[in-house]
């Protein structure tokens, strides 16, 4: 595993996988791009969205990953090793590729309301790329940030009714509180701790999540070194109007 501070399509090309040995090759960004090429033929792609994993697969096996998300690169391949010491943390890569988020309809005050957050919180945004199965990049995104649990607040419900019972057939551990300022407030928060949940469960979670009308927010957790990132998804990824929000504590 190699990480990298920036990366362009020259710089992966001739870098990485020039390096890589002949053979036909199945390429794909997880979402729109998935195409048999050859050897020489993978050093002549043009359209390449490095803002999505992309990977190199020979006979099924996964022989190349770049990941832009943690940039990093990985392979199996030992030619493919490139010197470069740098360690980028999550919180680095987002402020690097982000921006000040813009408070669309005051999300960030009611997300520290509802949430409890720091009102000092720092809000960044990131653009989502257009992907014809947002629940998939999804999950790739956050199988890629390691994202640690999922949390929503949701009144009784069938949704919450759901939730649990996926928690329950995973063996995923999860608590529900009551929520609220009053005794008889029908409001829930739920927390799901998801480090032990399979790839395909949780896809079955962010499409719960998509196809459900009862939720109005939810958040993602990412623990770092430094801090606990929330992560917010909004807009509409199948538009091509996605984007990312992610809340981290301001510094001491």
């Amino acid at each position: 595993m190699n990480s990298f501070q920036t990366m362009d399509l020259f710089t992966l090309k001739t870098d990485y996988l020039s390096r890589l040995p002949v053979g036909s090759y199945r390429v794909t960004d997880y979402c729109e791009l998935d195409v048999i090429v050859t050897k020489s033929q993978l050093g002549r792609l043009r359209y390449v969205d490095l803002t999505l994993p992309l990977g190199v697969y020979i006979e099924g096996r996964l022989l190349f990953l770049y990941d832009p998300y943690r940039r990093e690169i990985y392979s199996t391949h030992e030619q493919v090793d490139y010197p470069n010491k740098q360690n980028i943390s999550t919180v680095d890569f987002l402020c690097a590729n982000s921006r000040d988020f813009h408070d669309r309809d005051s999300y960030s005050l009611k997300s520290e309301d509802l949430y409890k957050l720091p009102s000092d919180s720092h809000w960044r945004e990131f653009g989502l790329p257009k992907v014809k199965s947002s629940a998939t990049f999804l999950l790739r995104l956050v199988k890629s940030l390691n994202v640690s649990s999922f949390q929503t607040v949701l009144k009784k419900s069938r949704f919450l009714t759901d939730l649990k019972g996926w928690a329950d057939v995973t063996k995923c551990e999860y608590s529900v509180e009551h929520y609220g300022k009053w005794m008889w407030s029908n409001e829930y928060m739920m927390t799901c701790h998801l480090p032990n949940v399979s790839e395909g469960e949780l896809l079955q979670l962010i499409t719960m999540i998509e196809e459900s009308d009862e939720l109005e927010g939810f958040r993602f957790l990412i623990e770092t070194e430094a801090s606990i990132l929330s992560l917010f998804i909004l807009g509409d990824m199948k538009r091509g109007y996605g984007v990312g929000v992610f809340q981290y504590g301001s510094d001491e």
